[in-house]
């Protein structure tokens, strides 16, 4: 009843290796097993990153302690000077305010920052302990350690960056 131009072409017997929307075979770069070299780039690779966030995570604080501590500053300053008679030029006055209110309205950002910045690290420090792997913090390197073995996987000196 049908002929053999009719029917449709069939899929080769292992389904795997083709693509279902294009029937084509998948190309691979590699048998699956990945080198000891490249296993140790992609590891370096997130090191830096944790590293990097870290730094981050630092620069975010140091802007947060900086805020507070010129709010503490320009208030007890302008608490001061009003709370005696005006000793201090105008111009004084008026720098004193402005850069108590620039402090004001740097803090949000400061805050938000440093908490993304500690979400952001402890994200990426989160991953380290889920693939059984503890990341070490030394004088002069991060070094990562497998977990199951305690041996260290690879370093990244601090100085790389």
């Amino acid at each position: 009843m049908f002929s053999k131009e009719s029917a449709a072409p069939s899929l080769p017997a292992s389904h795997d290796k083709v693509t279902p929307l294009f029937g084509r075979e998948r190309v691979r770069l590699h048998d699956g097993q990945p080198s000891t070299h490249s296993l140790q780039l992609r590891w370096n690779s997130r090191l830096r990153k944790l590293l990097n966030a870290e730094q981050q995570m630092h620069r975010a604080q140091r802007l947060r302690a900086l805020t507070y501590a010129i709010i503490v500053a320009c208030t007890l300053v302008l608490g001061f000077s009003l709370y005696l008679a005006p000793v201090a030029a105008a111009w004084v006055f008026v720098l004193e305010a402005t850069a108590l209110m620039i402090g004001l309205v740097i803090l949000p950002y400061a805050v938000l920052r440093s908490k993304e910045c500690r979400r952001h690290r402890d994200t990426l420090s989160r991953k380290f302990y889920e693939s059984n792997h503890e990341v070490e913090y030394t004088d002069d390197a991060l070094v990562l350690i497998d977990r199951s073995t305690y041996t260290a996987v690879t370093r990244v000196p601090l100085t790389e960056l």
